[in-house]
This record gives structure tokens, C-alpha cells and sequence, in this order.
């Protein structure tokens, strides 16, 4: 049952009633069924759940119904003893106070006596502040904070009464901090880290649903998150590393194992499944395009989700291991800036704020430069950064070995990129990280796999990780993997030489992507077939398959069109020097033979002079997604010309509507 509105009291309780309504919706709806509950609450996600009506501030609404010349907590424990009378439907309504509660230990500075109780307090007092101000209601906060001790208790009886169907409780007692551990506790993990954590019971042998020694977990999980950072918080990652909280962590890791169902995703908000929106950079050699990558889920086709702009579509096919985005898409700028968040049926997307360096890796499945959290050395990056983070960027790379060169702009106002670089000194690298202070991105010294030589595809499109099949690369595995058994090719052990450096050549792989793992870490690599000569007369038809390769003249702009309206850049020698002075008359007259990508279509060629031609390679319908800017500004330029009676000139045509239906004004003029 979905939690249900109750009649809306008058006064000082109305705020608080809508807190409780969001609250409950929120964090124990039906959607929560087996999973472990996290009452996870910090500013970025109270200005999520406040949205722009109805419940004002929380701290303002619940210091508005407290009794401040007593117990203050005394007003809202009482409307817990009459709903423990009633029917119990819904969660008690204390869930505004205990979120407060959440917040301040969220909010915790160390600065004040330490992360102990007298740094909590003076947060929870900063929380809830008396109607009419002053600074002396620190002490009844503290001296009856027992009253919050039995509603977490309130709380936990009647998650387990539910018997999981909205949500498994993760409040546990901790023997050092016993009355504000509950909400510390509940103040560092995220429920974005449930998918991490996932992943680490998987690699450490845990099976679903059994108990275990929290303290034990606590060290094995410190151990494997040096080498799996990706997706877990900087405040889980903080706590692992800080004496004083890790061990609030011992009885929260021993609950969400006892919650693990067994499934191989973690959910996040909700029990929705995680979507990874990132930001891609992509270069057609001239100018740089940005972009939305949104990495396919597992078993969820399609979604819509909602946020405070519309709502997001995402779709994909059958195999398709990213989604189409329509809809509302969220502007990069304002998300980079402010943070987003959408939720739908299945999935939610999350984002968040404040970020001012992004360091992004070439992906062959998004297509260009992609945001990435882990810095290896030997790799290629290109980082974004805005003007704040520019000094912080610069010290980082200086320290790291490079030169500081002159930034590009980019259509993302606000954002440059720097040239694309790469880390060879694994020592100059971790030290410059430990000194960066760069909250979303680490290092992970030598226990990574790299890959190495190999006959790499395509080198000038960017594709390090696409190989040449029958070119397989090494792989350099770290010293502490080299055991029996402990690294992988596609789920198959791996036998690893005593130096590390280990062939993956004459193994009969097939074209597309493998995965080597190690530890739960892993690395992909994409295989390609070689496409062979095909022999075929001028006067057939054009085939499903192109040519292997095409002539293209040596000046002017020449593209390969796909089915999605995209263009790909080909890499063609410059016209000999000697020509101008020695054969004037040859100018603009070469050709040179490139290879055909199998996804091209058409081969368009623009002259210097502004002469177009359009070349069938294969036949095959639009199907277009959404445009880039880039290929719309290309587009503008072919969009209005006609073959006129050749046998695929109807194809064109249709190539042409389909390009026409992404402008919002049809006005064009002839090349």
C-alpha cells in the first residue's frame, strides 16, 4: 500500500504533514519491496524533495511543532503513541524530526569537538532553531534526545511488521555511540552506494540474505575499496577512511547484506535502478560537440522519467547497450551547475552538483570522450573545467609531469577542455592526486589492468580501445593478480606470466567486446574484423555491405553519412606541396582511396568550390535519433539537394526529410 495523505491539520502541523507525506513517499513506498531502506538526507537532497511548493523548509517546519519549554520532542512522540494504537498503515509520523536528525549528522563539522556528540548537537541545534530565534536551545535538544532514540525504534518495529514490503529496515543499535549513532549512521551511505556494495559482496564470495560480523565486513570493504572506488560516495569513501566513523558503518554493512536479495544491480531512490547519464565530448576533427550518454540498464527497454523541467524519455533496442534520449532533456549547464535528478517507473537518473573539473576517457560505446572517475597511466584524457576549477586543474597537472597548454573552447558555456594527455609516472600521478584535492575523481596505484601494444582501428578516430582482430593486445596485469585464478578474459581464468605482461593474441576471439576482470575491476577492449577486397562491376546496384574502400577527392569536405543522420570524418592525406609551383594544372584534381566504415551509407563530397555529390554505399532506410549541432550545421548544407533521376534518388529524398523534420525552421538555401 502506498503511503496516503491523512486529513491536512491546521497551523504549525501542516508543514510537518507534508514533510511526513514526502518523506514516505519517498523513502517507503511500495517501491521499496525487499529492499534495504537508506534514510539518506543532505541539502542536495532536501532541495530535491522540497521542490518548488507546499513544504517550505524542514527545519522550519518541524521546530515549528516542537515544544520549546520542555521536552521539545515531547508534541511529535505523542502523535506516535496515539498512531501506535491505530492501524499502523503508514510509517510513524516522526519522519520529518528523524530527517532533521539525519541532516545534522549529515552536516557535521569537525572543527567542533571532533565527530562526536558535541559536534552533533551544535549541527542539530543549527537544524531546529525556536520560532523566535536565540542560541540557548542547544542543551534541551541534547538533554532529551533519548525521545529520538525510541522513534528510530518506532521506525524499525514497523518496517519489520511490513515484512519488507516497503523497504527492509537498516537501523541498527551501535555500542559506542548509542543514542546518535542511528542517525549517523543513516548519514553515510547513500543509497547510490547500494549498487557499489553490490558488487563488492559479489567479489568477496557473500552470498544473499546471511549474517556476518559487521566488523569484519568493515575490513574487507576498506581493502577492496582502494581498488573499486567507481560508485561509491565521497562520504561513504570518507568515513571508510576516518577512524571515528568507520566503525558507525559495522552494524549498517551487517543489515544491507542480511537485505542483499541476490540480484547483481543496485537500486537507488526508491528501489529504482541507477541510469549513468554522462557527459560526452565528440570531435569531427573541426569542432567539438557535447553531449548526454545514458548507459542501457538491464531488462528496462524503455522509461519515462520526471523532474522538475517535463519528463525524460529513454528507449532502446534489442541489444542496444545505451538509450535514446527525448523529451525533456536536462540542459548540461544548469545540471553540471545545479545538480539533477529524475525518477520514473524503473529508473532514476542523478547528478550531482558543484563539480568543476570532470576528467573524461575515450568509449567507443558512447562515441567520444566520456566522464570517467579513475585516472590510470596509460590512458588518454581530456578534462573539462571551469573557470574555479582551472587553478586546481593546473597545480594537478603541473605536479603530474605536464605542461600547461592553451585550453579549447567548447559549446558549453562556462567549460574548456584541455588537449588530450597521458599519465606515464605512475608515482608523479598518485602524488599529485593525494595533493589535487579533486573530490570526484581518484587514482588507484598499480592494481589496474592496462592494456598495451596491439593493432589498434582506426588510431585517428580516436578508438585506443578498438583492435584489429588478429592484432589482440597485452595486458599488463599488477603484481598482487598474477596468482591462479585471479584474472579473467569473458568469465574464463586467465593464465598470467611472472612478469605480468600477458599475450591475449592466438586465443580464437571473436569480433566485438571482451571484459578482463580482476578483483571485481574491469577492463573492455573491442575487436573489429578486417574488411576484405570486394569485387564488384561499376554497373551493379549498390549491395548491404560497402566496399571496402572508396575514392575521395584530396580537397574540399568529403563525409560518410549513417542511417542516424551522423557523419563520420575521414583522415585523407594533403595534397602534394610540389604540385603548386611543378603541376599547377593537378590542383584539386587528386584522389586517394579511404576505408568505408560498415555503418556508412552515403559518401558526400562538397568541393572547394561548393560542388556536391552524393554516393550511394548501401541501401538502407533512415532511421535518425536526435542530431548534434555539428551534423545539423552539416546537414544545412546538403540538406536541399536533389540527385534528380538516378535509381536512389528516393532514398536521398527520404535521408533529406528525415534530416528537414530536426530543424524548427525549414530555411535553407542551395549548395
Amino acid at each position: 500500500m502506498s503511503p496516503r495523505p491523512g486529513p491536512q491539520p491546521d497551523g504549525p502541523w501542516t508543514a510537518f504533514a507534508l514533510w511526513q507525506d514526502r518523506l514516505a513517499a519517498a523513502f517507503f513506498g511500495d517501491d521499496r519491496r525487499d529492499t534495504p531502506v537508506l534514510f539518506f538526507i543532505d541539502n542536495a537532497e532536501l532541495r530535491a524533495l522540497q521542490g518548488e511548493a507546499g513544504a517550505g523548509e524542514l527545519g522550519t517546519a518541524v521546530s515549528s511543532v516542537l515544544a520549546w519549554h520542555g521536552n521539545p520532542y515531547a508534541p511529535v512522540a505523542e502523535r506516535c503513541l496515539t498512531w501506535r494504537r491505530g492501524k499502523r498503515e503508514n510509517p510513524p509520523p516522526c519522519l520529518p524530526l528523524l530527517a532533521a536528525a539525519v541532516l545534522a549528522a549529515a552536516n557535521m563539522q569537525r572543527t567542533e569537538g571532533g565527530p562526536g556528540a558535541p559536534a552533533y548537537y551544535a549541527r542539530l541545534a543549527e537544524v531546529l532553531r525556536p520560532p523566535w530565534g536565540g542560541g540557548q536551545h542547544r542543551k534541551p535538544l541534547q538533554n532529551h534526545y533519548d525521545e529520538l532514540v525510541t522513534l528510530w525504534g518506532y521506525l524499525d518495529e514497523w518496517l519489520r511488521e511490513q515484512r519488507g514490503a516497503r523497504g527492509l529496515s537498516t537501523i541498527r543499535a551501535n555500542p559506542v555511540y548509542r543514542k546518535i549513532g542511528y542517525a549517523q549512521s543513516q548519514a553515510l551511505v547513500r543509497a547510490s552506494d547500494h549498487a557499489a556494495l553490490i558488487r563488492f559482496f559479489q567479489a568477496s564470495g557473500l552470498s544473499p540474505n546471511q549474517s556476518a560480523d559487521g566488523g569484519r565486513l568493515l575490513a574487507r570493504l576498506k581493502a577492496w575499496s582502494t581498488v573499486n572506488p567507481k560508485g561509491l560516495s565521497q562520504g561513504l569513501r570518507r568515513a571508510l577512511e576516518s577512524p571515528a566513523e568507520s566503525h558507525l558503518l559495522r552494524p549498517l554493512l551487517a543489515a544491507l547484506l542480511e537485505g542483499w536479495d541476490g540480484t547483481t544491480q543496485g537500486r537507488i531512490e526508491g528501489g529504482l535502478l541507477q541510469v549513468p547519464l554522462s557527459v560526452v565530448l565528440e570531435s569531427d576533427f573541426t569542432v567539438w560537440d557535447v553531449r548526454w550518454h545514458a548507459e542501457a540498464v538491464q531488462g528496462v527497454d524503455r522509461d519515462s522519467l520526471r523532474h522538475s523541467g517535463g519528463t525524460l524519455e529513454l528507449s532502446s533496442g534489442a541489444g542496444d547497450q545505451a538509450y535514446a534520449l527525448s523529451g525533456a532533456i536536462p540542459d548540461l549547464v544548469q545540471a553540471l551547475r545545479h545538480g539533477f535528478r529524475a525518477r520514473g517507473a524503473r529508473t532514476a537518473v542523478r547528478i550531482e552538483s558543484g563539480r568543476g573539473i570532470l576528467a573524461l576517457r575515450e568509449d567507443p560505446i558512447a562515441g567520444g570522450w566520456t566522464e570517467t572517475d579513475v585516472l590510470d597511466v596509460f590512458e588518454y584524457y581530456v578534462f573539462l573545467f571551469t573557470r574555479s576549477g582551472q587553478s586546481r586543474l593546473q597545480r594537478f597537472l603541473k605536479d603530474a609531469g605536464h605542461r600547461w597548454y592553451r585550453p579549447e573552447d567548447i559549446p558549453l558555456p562556462g567549460w574548456q577542455a584541455t588537449p588530450e594527455l597521458q599519465f606515464t609516472d605512475e608515482a608523479a600521478l598518485a602524488a599529485a592526486m593525494s595533493r589535487a584535492g579533486i573530490q570526484n575523481i581518484r587514482h588507484i596505484p598499480g592494481r589496474r589492468l592496462s592494456l598495451r601494444n596491439g593493432l589498434r582501428v582506426k588510431k585517428e578516430w580516436h578508438q585506443r580501445s578498438l583492435f584489429l582482430l588478429g592484432g589482440e593486445p597485452d595486458v599488463m596485469v599488477p603484481q598482487e593478480f598474477r596468482g591462479p585464478g585471479l584474472v579473467t578474459l569473458d568469465g574464463q581464468p586467465l593464465t598470467v606470466p611472472a612478469d605480468g605482461l600477458t599475450s591475449l593474441r592466438d586465443r580464437g576471439l571473436a569480433a566485438g567486446r571482451h571484459v578482463l576482470a580482476a578483483d571485481g575491476s574491469e577492463t573492455s577492449f573491442y575487436l573489429e574484423q578486417s574488411a576484405e577486397p570486394e569485387t564488384r562491376s561499376p554497373a551493379d546496384s549498390p549491395s548491404d555491405v560497402p566496399s571496402s574502400t572508396v575514392a575521395v577527392p584530396l580537397d574540399g569536405d568529403a563525409r560518410f553519412l549513417t542511417a542516424q543522420g551522423r557523419f563520420l570524418a575521414m583522415a585523407r592525406p594533403q595534397e602534394p606541396a610540389w604540385w603548386k609551383e611543378r603541376a599547377p594544372l593537378l590542383r584539386g584534381g587528386g584522389t586517394t582511396s579511404v576505408p568505408a566504415p560498415p555503418e556508412a551509407v552515403w559518401l558526400v563530397t562538397i568541393s572547394e568550390t561548393g560542388k556536391c555529390s552524393v554516393t550511394l554505399l548501401r541501401s538502407q532506410e533512415p532511421d535518425f535519433a536526435t542530431l548534434t549541432k555539428a551534423a545539423k550545421e552539416f546537414w544545412s548544407l546538403i540538406v536541399l539537394f536533389d540527385l534528380g533521376r538516378v535509381p536512389h534518388a528516393a532514398l536521398w529524398k527520404r535521408y533529406r526529410e528525415a534530416a528537414l523534420s530536426q530543424f524548427p525552421q525549414r530555411r535553407f538555401t542551395h549548395v
